[in-house]
């Protein structure tokens, strides 16, 4: 009967909600994962989910236990799962839409027991958790699917929007920063900032000034103008007076260096980075501020975003006016600048954190763009020992010794990217891409045309890949 309820109600389980018996096998669980025994907590887990199948906290305990048994994930064995994923995100929504959501989360429990890194199982999962306002539970499987795709920028969106519902928005706007950083223009990933930063402050408020929040959810009539509310992210005359009501808490409570932060995210979802770093400056002017490392980066993150702005801008009006001379110097000044105060900031982050192997990726990337070749090797070389940055290193050497017309050094570097990347997915292509170049270049007309061939067979539109295949038939009829 709790399975029934607790579907009907599309309500998710809390810890302090289940039986007390059950509760000591949580902790039981948690212990035997710390001490070695995953297996046992596995065990213990699917127990409890039988009962409480929407308690995300429980679930999240049997993916950790899932992992250590499985270990590090297996590229071949989510190659082989891709299928299994889809048709199990099938059979999954089809359980779902005849309330039957316990048992399509277990379907997917026991794929991923022998596989829990199966991105197709995760994301099944997920949507029929979406759609059954299991938000919490959506997230875990978001998040564990960006343990394996860290770069997925669609599903850290998915991610940090599931985190907005499940009222999390802290951790919501950390996946909106991330994505920020990856891509500084990405206007969902604005949108999701902003959508945070109104739940942040409505919930403040709530619990500020109305009591316990749980009891107005349970209410009906608070939740639609709840859901009205939330439709309003996007107002900026909402953000207008969150900010108004930041300034003046400032102005009671200048030490707190959490008031500065929130007021920087509410100007950031605002595009007002100028602002921001005001208020950074001001923070890390008090005593909690001047040893929190996480301003440091916040100010760099604004001072970029905003740079990263007026660039867009005058590149905008150079190219609106292709014969002005002074729009295209002030372009080219402002490019040069952001650049360079990505370079020294990435020599300083390289310096101080020497074994932070994504650094050293991030100031490959940027000797590399100014043909620095020796330089870009050296780091890339050291950051591949990254898993998170390995393939993007190999490609970084491959392209590094094209430039530097090592093409047979190229290939070796390029062809290991290649092998170690199972799906053909954007990045693959790129690989791929660069190792036909490569063999162009060295001479060697029928090995490009292999590699250019297998781009075409999967997606015919990629760059001039139909060109050039094309060419190819056409030499060889000749």
């Amino acid at each position: 009967m709790a399975d029934e309820k607790t579907e009907n109600n599309n309500i998710e389980t809390q810890i302090s909600e289940i039986d007390r018996r059950f509760a000591k096998h949580v902790s039981l669980a948690q212990s035997s994962i710390e001490k070695g025994n995953p297996a046992y907590a596995a065990g213990l887990c699917d127990n409890i989910l039988q009962k409480y199948p929407a308690c995300a906290e429980v679930r999240k305990l049997l993916h950790i236990a899932n992992k250590r048994i499985a270990g590090k994930p297996n590229p071949l064995a989510n190659a082989l799962g891709v299928f299994g994923g889809l048709v199990y995100s099938a059979k999954a929504k089809s359980l779902a839409a005849k309330g039957e959501l316990s048992k399509a989360l277990s379907d997917g429990e026991e794929i991923l027991k022998g596989n829990p890194y199966n991105v197709g199982v995760l994301n099944g999962m997920a949507k029929v958790c979406e759609g059954a306002n299991y938000w919490s539970t959506a997230a875990l499987c978001y998040a564990d699917i960006s343990e394996f795709q860290p770069k997925n920028i669609k599903n850290m969106l998915a991610l940090g929007r599931a985190l907005v519902k499940a009222e999390k928005p802290d951790d919501a706007m950390r996946v909106g920063e991330a994505v920020l950083r990856a891509d500084p223009a990405n206007g969902e990933a604005q949108n999701l900032m902003r959508e945070a930063s109104v739940v942040k402050t409505m919930l403040k408020d709530k619990w500020e000034n109305e009591g316990s929040f749980k009891d107005l959810i349970n209410n009906a009539a608070e939740t639609a103008q709840r859901e009205a509310e939330n439709r309003l992210a996007n107002d900026e005359n909402s953000l207008e007076q969150m900010i108004e009501r930041e300034r003046e808490k400032i102005k009671k409570d200048p030490e707190n260096v959490n008031l500065y932060k929130d007021i920087c995210q509410h100007l950031r979802a605002l595009k007002r980075y100028a602002e921001a770093l005001e208020f950074i400056k001001l923070a890390r002017q008090q005593p909690l501020g001047k040893a929190d490392t996480s301003l440091e980066k916040l100010e760099q993150d604004m001072f970029l975003a905003d740079l990263d702005m007026r660039v867009n801008a005058a590149k905008a009006a150079a190219e609106a006016n292709p014969s002005d001379a002074a729009a295209a110097k002030n372009y080219e000044d402002l490019r040069q600048t952001a650049h360079s105060f990505r370079l020294e900031n990435a020599k300083k982050m390289v310096e101080r954190y020497p074994n932070d192997y994504n650094y050293r990726f991030i100031l490959g990337n940027l000797y590399l763009d100014d043909n620095l070749l020796d330089e870009a090797i050296a780091q890339f070389q050291l950051s591949q020992r990254n898993p998170k940055v390995r393939g993007q290193s190999l490609l970084g050497l491959g392209r590094a010794f094209v430039r530097g017309k090592k093409y047979d050094l190229a290939v070796d570097q390029l062809e290991t990217a290649k092998r170690e990347t199972i799906t053909m997915n954007e990045h693959k292509k790129e690989i791929i891409y660069e190792l036909a170049r490569a063999y162009e270049l060295m001479g060697s007309p029928d090995k490009a045309f292999i590699e250019y061939k297998e781009i075409y067979s999967s997606d015919i539109g990629y760059r001039d890949v139909a060109a050039k295949i094309n060419a190819y038939y056409e030499n060889k009829n000749k």
